[in-house]
């Protein structure tokens, strides 16, 4: 069994995946990780090929040792990965150019990424819970607190919805999201789960989230009022990371199923990144033995990875976030930065440290030899608003290939940053959810401009379908458009605002419920 240590050392006693899935964070803010990895041959990678995709992630699930028996993460396996996704290899592998292969990661529920791990943590979390009360460890249900800078929201809420012993809340920043993605989230059914609309950035909505975490006072009030313990559905929560190792090992037994590389043949991914986790996932895959070459982390205008890749220097001291094309990436501080620098020094005390100045600074520096060893494992490239667009309009045109902003990102920077060996593009979101900046990149109206004769994002849905043949509005956003906004709350950023809006909500839950 592999069990799970604090990056910042505060745990004494590893945890065990179930463990470990439910607190969600470490005490002391620390994030869990693996004590060791397992390895794949490349003929276990390539023989993942023969295999449906709930087959190929459940092998993965057990090479990690799961306390789960693996009959159970079969089920589990086939439940996440089944008519949910609207396709039934569930992580396809597309060749749009040359050399040039997307993985389309969109076509769960939610239309992003993150329903790849969405769909299948919440089945993990209440078999957690379950061990968990069968064994006495604790008699508390759970509050999964999120903060969002749109596709987790939405994913975390549908995963979530209605499911026992689990309630859900969510807080988005202002203007940080598309109007579909709210949309997605303020319609949302269940009767576990609410949305709040935060004043402030996705940074923000973050730095709060973990405030109220690191609350043992609220902790014991949640416990003692309504017997409720907090855990994350974030990407901190080791449950949300290893379904991403998965896909990456699929789309490497595609490829070489299909003669695109050759077996053991190197492939760089390049992977539009934020928070960091889906990038950190496809650096797992290749320390697990996939033949995988350069990763390159693809940054938008908010480009803070891209200059600590480049410098050893993490500095958001006098950096404003900025409002772009991609909003998932609209981020400045990357929480699973921090497991990768944990692989990297194997040092708790040097990370504790690191984060620490992060937190009262607003920067830190690596040393010598983390540098050496980051800038060995990762290239970078950012892509300005226009340029983001200007890709979307392009290659459609040219490939007949409809891109989303955070896609678009990635396939400009994989462009710049092209080498021998073929790429693999993590493609994060379906265009539909990003219509008014697509809109834009296919008419050639620059980021920020208002679109000519805009009612609103609904409608531009339809305009893409016109002007990109081929192109069709998913009916998993046509059904948004039938349901009403349940959710209008708006709160201020910080840990005693958020406090009383979960107070406030919890009251009128347990109030509906007696």
């Amino acid at each position: 069994m592999i069990r799970y240590l604090d990056t910042r050392g505060a745990v004494d006693q590893p945890r065990t995946f179930t463990e470990a899935i439910l607190e969600g964070i470490a005490p002391g803010g620390g994030l869990f990780v693996p004590e060791r990895l397992p390895s794949f041959s490349v003929d276990e990678v390539l023989a993942l090929a023969a295999m449906p995709y709930h087959a190929r992630a459940a092998t993965v699930y057990e090479a990690f040792g799961l306390d789960v028996s693996a009959a159970r993460t079969r089920e589990i396996a086939a439940e996440a990965y089944g008519p949910n996704f609207d396709d039934a290899q569930v992580a396809p592998v597309r060749e749009v150019a040359p050399g040039r292969h997307v993985l389309e990661l969109w076509h769960g529920p939610t239309l992003a990424f993150k329903d790849m791990a969405l769909q299948c943590m919440p089945l993990y979390f209440g078999e957690a819970l379950e061990q968990a009360h069968a064994k006495g460890a604790t008699d508390l249900d759970f509050l999964i607190l999120v903060a969002t800078s749109g596709d987790t929201g939405v994913a975390a809420l549908n995963g979530f919805a209605d499911r026992a012993h689990t309630s859900i809340c969510v807080y988005y920043p202002d203007a940080g999201v598309s109007a579909l993605q709210e949309l997605q989230m303020v319609t949302q059914p269940g009767e576990n789960l609410t949305v709040f609309r935060l004043h402030g950035d996705f940074d923000d909505c973050q730095t709060s989230v973990k405030a109220v975490f690191d609350d043992a006072a609220f902790a014991a009030e949640l416990a003692e009022r309504h017997q409720l313990s907090l855990s994350s559905a974030n990407s901190i929560n080791w449950g949300r990371l290893l379904p991403q190792i998965v896909y990456y090992l699929s789309g490497y037994a595609d490829l070489a199923a299909r003669g695109a590389v050759a077996a053991g043949e190197s492939v760089d991914v390049c992977v539009p990144t934020g928070n960091f986790g889906n990038i950190l996932a496809a650096y797992y895959a290749r320390r697990m033995g996939v033949p995988l070459g350069r990763l390159l982390c693809a940054s938008n205008t908010n480009n803070v990875l891209f200059d600590f890749l480049s410098s050893g220097v993490y500095d958001i001291a006098a950096r404003s976030l900025v409002k772009t094309p991609s909003p998932s990436m609209d981020i400045l501080i990357s929480s699973n930065l921090e497991r990768l620098l944990y692989d990297l020094c194997g040092d708790a005390a040097l990370i504790a440290g690191w984060m620490t100045e992060l937190k009262t600074t607003g920067r830190f520096a690596v040393d010598d030899a983390t540098r050496t060893r980051l800038r060995a494992e990762f290239t970078g490239a950012w892509v300005d608003n226009d340029e983001c667009l200007r890709t979307i309009g392009r290659v459609q045109r040219e490939r007949g290939y409809l891109l989303d902003p955070h896609t678009a990102v990635a396939w400009k920077a994989a462009e710049r940053l092209a080498g021998e060996a073929p790429v693999l593009i993590a493609s994060t979101a379906h265009w539909s959810k990003f219509a008014a900046d697509v809109v834009r990149g296919l008419t050639g109206v620059p980021a920020g401009a208002p679109v000519p004769d805009a009612v609103d994002d609904l409608e531009l849905l339809d305009r893409v379908v016109d002007l990109a043949p081929g192109a069709t509005v998913p009916p998993q956003l046509r059904a948004v458009r039938d349901r009403s906004r349940r959710f209008h709350a708006r709160v201020d950023a910080g840990r005693e605002p958020l406090e009383a809006s979960l107070r406030d909500w919890l009251a009128t839950t347990t109030k509906r419920q007696t």
